[in-house]
C-alpha cells in the first residue's frame, strides 16, 4: 500500500507540473512570453518581476515567480537573463528554469519603422522533490500523527536538463502612428529531454502565440486590445482582453486599468500604476469555469512590479511592443 501512495505521489507531481506557468499578466512578464521580446524597451535597461499565486483557500498554494533582467544595444541586439520557479506547497515541488536570451532586430540595418525580430534562450531546468514533506501509512501513529521514519525508497528526486527557445516578433514602431500594432509566436523546450525523475517521459514543448496594438488618442489616453493563446501538452490556454492607460496632467503619474477572460476559465480585472521609470500592475482571476463551487480555491493573485531606465543619454526612438 504505502509504495502505491508513494508512487501515486510522484507520478501526480511529475504530471500536473509537466506544464509550464501562464501568467494572467504575460504583457508584465516579457522574456517569459517570447524570447524576441528581450531588449525592445523605450530605456537603457529593463528589470522585472511577477509573482502569482493560486489555490490558497485550499491549504496547498501553487506559486510561480519570474525575474528578469534586459538591455537593447545600439547595433540591433538584445541581451537579457530570466528565472522562473514554481512551486507547490505539501511535496515542496520545485521548477527553476535558468535562462540566457538574446535577440537581433533586423530593422538595425535597414532603419525600418517595421521590427522583425528574432529571439533564442538557452539554459536549463531544474526540477526537484522535498521528500520530508511526504508522509506513508507506516509512519501514523494513533494519536500522535506521522512520527515514524520514512522508509521508502523515492529514487532520484532532482534532475537538471538543458533547455531553448525559440521566439520571433513583428511590430510598428513609428512614434507617430496613432495605431501601433505587434504580433509575436514563440516555441519553448526545443530540446528533447526527460521531463520525469524516474520515467521515460519527454518534457512537451509550449507553443504561444501573442499579439495586440496600441491605440493613442488625442486625449492623453492609451487602449490597448491584447491577446495570448499558449499550447502545451493538449491543452490550450486563451486570454484576451484591453487595457487603457490615462496619463494624468502636469504629473509623472499614469493610471492603467484593464479587463480580459481566460477561456472557459476566468474573468481577469488589471490595475496599474506608472511613476517616472517603475510600474507596478495587479491582476485577480475570478473563477468562471466548472470548478466555481469550490469557491475561491482555483482563484489567483498576481502582482508584477518593473523598473525600466531612461534616463542619461537615452533618447525615444520607437514604440515598443508591451501594455
Amino acid at each position: 500500500m504505502k509504495r502505491i501512495i508513494t508512487a501515486i505521489v510522484v507520478l501526480l507531481s511529475v504530471s500536473v507540473f509537466a506544464q509550464d506557468a501562464h501568467f494572467s499578466q504575460y504583457f508584465s512578464s516579457a522574456l517569459y512570453t517570447n524570447p524576441a521580446l528581450t531588449g525592445q524597451i523605450n530605456g537603457n535597461f529593463r528589470v522585472g518581476g511577477i509573482y502569482r499565486t493560486q489555490w490558497n483557500a485550499n491549504g496547498d498554494a501553487y506559486t510561480s515567480a519570474s525575474v528578469s533582467a534586459d538591455t537593447r544595444l545600439d547595433n540591433g541586439f538584445g541581451v537579457g537573463v530570466a528565472v522562473t520557479d514554481l512551486i507547490t506547497g505539501d511535496i515542496n515541488y520545485s521548477n527553476i528554469n535558468f535562462v540566457l536570451s538574446g535577440s537581433y532586430d533586423l530593422a538595425a540595418k535597414t532603419k525600418s519603422t517595421n521590427h522583425l525580430v528574432f529571439g533564442l534562450q538557452l539554459g536549463f531546468i531544474n526540477r526537484s522533490i522535498n521528500d520530508g514533506s511526504v508522509t506513508v501509512p507506516d509512519q501514523w501513529v494513533p494519536g500522535f500523527g506521522a512520527v515514524n521514519p520514512v522508509n521508502e525508497d523515492f529514487g532520484s528526486l532532482n534532475s537538471t536538463t538543458p533547455d531553448a527557445n525559440f521566439g520571433v516578433l513583428w511590430f510598428n514602431g513609428k512614434s507617430s502612428l496613432k495605431w501601433t500594432p505587434f504580433v509575436g509566436a514563440s516555441v519553448f523546450h526545443l530540446i528533447p529531454v526527460d521531463d520525469s525523475f524516474n520515467q521515460d517521459e519527454k518534457l512537451p514543448m509550449r507553443f504561444q502565440v501573442h499579439g495586440g496594438a496600441r491605440y493613442r488618442t488625442n486625449s492623453n489616453i492609451d487602449i490597448t486590445p491584447h491577446g495570448s493563446i499558449m499550447y502545451q501538452k493538449g491543452a490550450y490556454n486563451g486570454i484576451f482582453g484591453a487595457n487603457v492607460s490615462y496619463g494624468l496632467i502636469d504629473t509623472k503619474l499614469r493610471l492603467e486599468g484593464g479587463l480580459a477572460y481566460r477561456l472557459n476559465d476566468a474573468l481577469v480585472p488589471y490595475a496599474g500604476v506608472i511613476y517616472e521609470d517603475f510600474q507596478f500592475g495587479v491582476t485577480y482571476d475570478g473563477n468562471l469555469s466548472g470548478l466555481s463551487e469550490i469557491g475561491r480555491r482555483k482563484s489567483a493573485l498576481e502582482f508584477s512590479l518593473i523598473y525600466t531606465n531612461r534616463k542619461n543619454s537615452y533618447q525615444q526612438k520607437y514604440i515598443c511592443p508591451r501594455l
